[in-house]
């Protein structure tokens, strides 16, 4: 049973509100066709449904959403999609790019936060490469749970990654990047018409990086690339195809330990560039391909079928060494290390019917829809036998002249097959006021496979959604919403001491709210609550097993608003402040507070625009308060703020981007996601972008 115990950690990985939105339709300096990114970032109040396929305008969508364009994350030198996160207060924007993975460390309200592309779900291929945003058009953040339509998802919200469509008029950009510790990228993004008397368009982009990082010893090699395709069939029938393939070679980085950089050591400080692994066998590759497909089938005037299918892959390579404890001298530690290839694959077909009618004298826009899902993951590891612990200020290093010893640690395979169907009803009571009533029911089919031993069982699980509008004059209007969703990471294949399957952990979210929307401005203000229930905690008659009564709240105000204050200045900002507590646990963390989640978090961002200098000048800070280095930890993380400035220059079709990160060179660090370990952030940086419009 204790094989069993471990598998849904493994399955996952085996890899180790008050809300204030202010929004302006001022587009500046952009060109003409650029309307779709008049929103630099903000809640955007028109011209688009939450999603692609909610059928929600966003500025209607019963919870917190905020939107973040493509010019945007260009104007804010954004690296990765954590870096895109800072422009949300509620947001954790997790570890730096020289770790290993940065998608298990990206929370929203104090929880996990799911990708999604193009309005399906993405399975592990996010964390093949953070920082490949080349091609992505929009970041939709919906904040807390919504498995309604988007199925299982993580507790904290879902980051909806929009991808670039093909115009039908060609064009392009090419652009280059020099900046700190040798980085180098270049990328290319061209579009038009491949045969436009027959309605087919294409669009591709590409980028690729040969970078040094603040790390000693640690690159970053990185490609990535997508091809994209709409055929206007006919009148009736859309149909659109994307691509895309990432890449990515570093360094397995385990961090630091948190005594000697958080906590003195009581000798001296380790230096954030310390690379604390073995150099010589630390290889970190991964690579994953993506390909989607829909059609838009227009059935009648009121009536369009969309079927959509979505594959993507994930595959690493790696050999680790891991922060472990530090010896009573304060500058020795010790380590063990691993060694592990994953192979992971996931499918998902989708049919959707929507459609508007009148019934009742209310009018209705109906969405019905059925979902399969196919999950094959597989994970192999072996230890490293005899790690050597390390003097963290003087480093040498043990494996120069011969590899380490491996040592066979597990072989684990795990599947789930999920169906489900699902029901959206958007219902306009009146002009003013509609509702927004949603259920889905879905079902599992899971086998796993640990060393040999074979476990095979199923579940079900029913979520809904409760929401509604109401529009008052002047633009003003107030919302109010209920969701729930529904998560298998911690519970998949994972049995009680019994013998008896885990039900899926359980989410809820309750949020209410005011928005207003100006010629100048708009915004909103909520509050929300957010619990996950079903938590797997030690069962008090074994601890060696557990039982399914865990629970966790946070309550939250967060406040974000857009302001263009004048034709010249733009002002954004946000705070955020959030009450967590480990409601009911076994394992004496009860009333204790969740690990990595600051009470309170703010940001800043202006730019001031010259025009009849084709000149834009930007800066913003971010500040994170002190947090918990993990759920019950003593080990605590200061607080910290970075600020950032920046100025463009644009001459026709010719633009230059100079940025310069964490302005003041502040020191600060940032969760690992275990008790020993922390991740330092990227010390001050400066990039110089030159792109050219063709």
């Amino acid at each position: 049973m204790s094989i069993q115990r471990n598998t849904s950690a493994l399955l996952c990985r085996g890899l180790g509100a008050l809300s204030f939105t202010l929004i302006t339709p001022y587009a500046g300096a952009q060109g003409a066709g650029e309307i779709e990114q008049v929103v630099v970032t903000g809640e955007k109040t028109t011209g688009g449904e939450f999603g692609a396929k909610s059928g929600i305008p966003i500025d209607e969508v019963p919870q917190g959403v905020q939107v973040m364009s493509a010019d945007d994350l260009t104007q804010r030198n954004v690296r990765s999609i954590g870096d895109a996160l800072r422009a949300v207060p509620s947001a954790n924007v997790g570890v730096s790019r020289v770790a290993s993975w940065q998608s298990f460390s990206l929370r929203v309200r104090g929880f996990l936060a799911d990708q999604m592309r193009n309005g399906v779900r993405q399975r592990y291929y996010e964390d093949v490469d953070a920082s490949a945003i080349s091609g992505v058009e929009r970041i939709e953040v919906l904040k807390g749970p919504s498995s309604v339509l988007f199925g299982q998802s993580a507790v904290g919200g879902i980051i909806s990654i929009v991808t670039k469509r093909p115009r039908h008029e060609f064009g392009g950009e090419m652009s280059g990047m020099l900046g700190s510790y040798d980085r180098k990228s270049a990328a290319l993004d061209v579009t038009g018409p491949l045969s436009a008397s027959n309605g087919l368009f294409f669009r591709a982009t590409g980028e690729i990086e040969r970078s040094g990082t603040f790390v000693d010893l640690q690159d970053e090699d990185r490609e990535n690339a997508s091809v994209s395709l709409t055929w206007q069939a006919s009148d009736s029938v859309t149909a659109y195809v994307v691509t895309e393939w990432v890449e990515r070679e570093s360094l397995s980085n385990p961090g630091l330990p948190y005594l000697g950089t958080v906590q003195s050591n009581g000798v001296a400080p380790i230096p954030v560039n310390r690379f604390l692994g073995e150099p010589g066998y630390a290889p970190l590759k991964s690579w994953a391909p993506l390909v989607q497909s829909w059609a838009d089938v227009k059935l009648s005037e009121h009536w369009k079928l969309t079927p959509r299918v979505s594959y993507s892959g994930f595959d690493a390579r790696f050999i680790q060494t891991r922060v472990r404890s530090v010896q009573e001298d304060g500058v020795t530690l010790e380590r063990n290390g691993r060694s592990g290839t994953e192979n992971d694959n996931y499918t998902i077909g989708q049919l959707d019917l929507t459609g508007d009618f009148n019934a009742l004298g209310l009018g209705h826009q109906m969405l019905l829809g059925v979902e399969y899902d196919r999950e094959r993951a597989t994970f192999l590891q072996y230890d490293l036998e005899s790690v050597p612990s390390i003097n963290v200020l003087n480093p040498v290093y043990a494996f120069t002249s011969a590899p380490p010893a491996f040592l066979f640690s597990y072989d684990f395979t795990g599947d789930i097959d999920g169906q489900a169907a699902y029901v959206q009803d958007i219902v306009d009571v009146t002009k003013r006021w509609n509702l927004i009533l949603g259920v889905r029911a879905s079902k599992f089919d899971m086998r796993s496979v640990f060393d040999g031993f074979v476990d095979r069982s199923s579940t079900d699980a029913f979520t809904y959604q409760l929401g509604s509008t109401f529009r008052l004059k002047d633009g003003w209007s107030l919302y109010a919403g209920f969701n729930t969703g529904v998560d298998l990471e911690y519970t998949a294949s994972a049995r009680n001491r019994s013998g008896e399957q885990f039900e899926p952990e359980e989410s809820d979210q309750i949020e209410t709210g005011i928005r207003y929307a100006g010629k100048r401005a708009s915004g909103s203000a909520s509050l929300f609550q957010i619990r996950r229930s079903n938590m797997l905690t030690p069962d008090s008659v074994d601890p060696d097993f557990s039982i399914q009564t865990g629970e966790v709240r946070v309550r939250g105000l967060e406040v974000e608003g857009n302001l263009q204050l004048t034709r010249q200045l733009f002002v954004q900002g946000g705070f955020a402040r959030l009450q967590s507590e480990i409601t009911r646990s076994n394992d004496g963390t009860q009333g204790a507070v969740l690990g990595d989640t600051p009470r309170n978090q703010a940001s800043l961002f202006a730019r001031y625009a010259f025009p009849a200098a084709h000149m834009e000048f930007r800066g913003g800070a971010n500040y994170v308060g002190e947090r918990t280095l993990v759920t019950g930890s003593s080990v605590n993380l200061p607080d910290y703020w970075v600020a950032a400035v920046g100025a463009t220059y644009t001459l026709g079709a010719t633009r230059v981007d100079l940025a310069l990160n964490n302005l003041f060179d502040k020191t600060y660090f940032t969760a690992s996601g275990n008790a020993f370990a922390v991740y330092p952030g990227d010390p001050r940086q400066v990039s110089v972008r030159l792109a050219r419009q063709f």
